[in-house]
């Protein structure tokens, strides 16, 4: 049984790239220790990959698309990992 393995956002497009250049999802699943199921995800999500990737606003290495719903969680999280870098109380109000 093979161990879960996270990929960046490069590497799965340029699997798709790949592909569209006319390397079999068998084949390319084989190359990169990938079952063909979620070579296939990569294809289906494409699109969505590709602009991830193109954006200036998420790094190409990251390997998921989660973004914060709530901005003022974010805001918060930051302020208190900042305060912590600068050895600061963490929960300055």
């Amino acid at each position: 049984m093979t161990s879960r393995r996270q990929l960046h956002f490069q590497d799965k497009l340029n699997i798709i790239k790949e592909i569209d250049d006319g390397m079999k999802q068998i084949e390319a699943g084989k190359k990169y220790g990938l079952s063909q199921s979620t070579i296939a995800s990569f294809l289906k999500k494409g699109k969505q990959i590709e602009e991830s990737v193109n954006s200036t606003e998420i790094n190409p290495q990251r390997k998921r698309l989660k973004v914060a719903t709530n901005e003022n969680v974010e805001a918060a999280v930051d302020s208190i990992l900042i305060n912590i870098e600068n050895k600061e109380e963490p929960f300055k109000l």
